[in-house]
This record gives C-alpha cells, structure tokens and sequence, in this order.
C-alpha cells in the first residue's frame, strides 16, 4: 500500500464493525492490488462502497460516503 491508501484503509478499517473487519480488510487489499495493476474500475468502487455501507458502524456512514466520495471523484 502507497501512504495514501494506507490512510484511507486505516480510517475505513476504525470504522468497520469489529465481526465485519477481517472482510473489508481483504476486499481492500485486493482493491490496492488491482489499483496497482491498473485494473480497478468504477463498478469495482460500486461494489466496494455496498460491502461498506452493510459493514459500517451505523454512526460513521456519513463520515465515510464523505470519504469514498473524494476517492472517486479523482478515479478517471
């Protein structure tokens, strides 16, 4: 993971419900492997925001939408 992702990952990772985590950690470690290899795409993101949203802590959807927003906006 470059510095970046790791920040997002971290912040994503505080944020997931502890029975969720070992789940979102993989999904987002092969997310940063595909990133890396030039293969993520937008319905990669689509399907990465769904896994989130139901791994959420409920108090910190908002927080995050916020955060995967910003990510998106610099994806091509």
């Amino acid at each position: 993971m470059d510095p970046g992702q790791e920040k997002f990952y971290d912040f994503i990772i505080e944020r997931v419900r502890d029975e969720q985590k070992d789940a979102v950690k993989q999904l987002m470690k092969e997310n940063f492997m595909k990133q890396a290899n030039g293969t993520f795409t937008r319905e990669d993101m689509v399907r990465t925001q769904e896994t989130l949203m139901k791994a959420l802590k409920p108090e910190t959807m908002d927080e995050v939408k916020a955060a995967m927003a910003h990510f998106a906006s610099g994806m091509k």
